[in-house]
């Protein structure tokens, strides 16, 4: 299989799962925990027989269309500020809870065929992804991401992914605690509809200041409708060309109202497909995938248009 890196440098367009949590939720009778979410169903019969049946059915989708997949860890949640509130303990419970997700995908990944894929190892924000007043400082975030990233390393994740972090500074303590692991990683954004990140910084500048303190391998862009991606990918400037990657939400609901809903709310499949494949072709965007809301539906058409055009 070719190393992620190699495949980004070929040209070959990847896809990614999309929702996981969203799913669980209204797909599933499991009550996750409000602290750890995801990570909390690991360990549980009931709770990763779910986890691999959504996993899976974004393998199938990849595999019924022939494209190169990412599949991110059930670890968003799984850093010492949720597991302290959840009661599993500090340090140990992040690397037991870390360590456990990375092997669930292995053994997922066991005698898989078809197209190549990737394991991500996921770290989200030390606070609310969607309030950058709980963001640490670059020097705390350093400190407070490294127990989690060096788990994700040392249990043979392909690549490190920070999801939907609101503010510059967490982001470029999470980039040098990631560039140590010698994997490729990833910062990604989550946007306002003004565009810029969450903490006011516009999206360009931001870029520039992870970029001055630890180089991502490129940029994302999660948690955001495609509209709000294209509207940024337009007033980005020349930072464009570091970010490859969209993980879109199927919805153009706000966060708040999204977790407001008691169902899933998003765009029908082929519409959200034909709006990130433009995202793709216009912005040479490389990696494209889903984020809240999306389902294996969504991935399945959006990758039956990476291989047509």
């Amino acid at each position: 299989m070719p190393s992620f890196t190699d495949a980004l440098a070929s040209g070959t367009p990847v896809l990614t799962d999309g929702a996981i949590e969203t799913r669980v939720m209204f797909e599933t009778p499991i009550a996750m925990d409000p602290d750890v979410q995801v990570a909390g169903l690991l360990g549980d019969r009931q709770g990763e027989a779910a986890l691999r049946e959504i996993y899976r059915s974004y393998l199938d989708a990849a595999a019924a269309t022939g494209v190169p997949l990412v599949i991110g860890t059930p670890t968003f949640r799984a850093s010492v500020n949720y597991t302290h509130r959840a009661g599993l303990g500090d340090t140990d419970a992040v690397r037991r809870l870390n360590s456990a997700a990375a092997a669930f995908h292995q053994k997922l990944l066991d005698g898989h065929t078809g197209p190549p894929v990737w394991v991500a190892g996921v770290l989200g924000p030390a606070g609310d992804a969607y309030r950058p007043d709980e963001a640490p400082s670059a020097s705390a975030a350093f400190e407070y991401h490294r127990p989690q990233i060096e788990t994700l390393a040392e249990a043979g994740v392909d690549l490190v992914f920070a999801a939907t972090f609101p503010a510059v500074g967490e982001a470029i303590g999470a980039a040098r605690a990631m560039a140590r692991t010698g994997l490729p990683f990833v910062v990604s954004w989550v946007l306002g509809a003004d565009t810029r990140v969450l903490d006011g910084t516009p999206l360009a500048e931001a870029i520039r200041q992870v970029d001055d303190a630890a180089a991502p391998t490129y940029f994302s862009l999660s948690c955001i409708h495609p509209t709000v991606a294209v509207r940024a990918l337009d007033a980005g400037g020349d930072a464009v060309d570091r970010i490859n990657e969209v993980k879109a939400n199927g919805s153009r609901l706000s966060p708040t109202e999204l977790v407001a809903l008691d169902h899933a709310d998003s765009d029908p499949p082929a519409d959200f497909a034909t709006a990130m494949d433009a995202i793709r072709r216009n912005y040479g965007i490389g990696v494209v995938g889903g984020c809240c809301g999306t389902t294996d539906e969504h991935m399945r058409a959006l990758g039956a248009l990476l291989t047509t055009r």
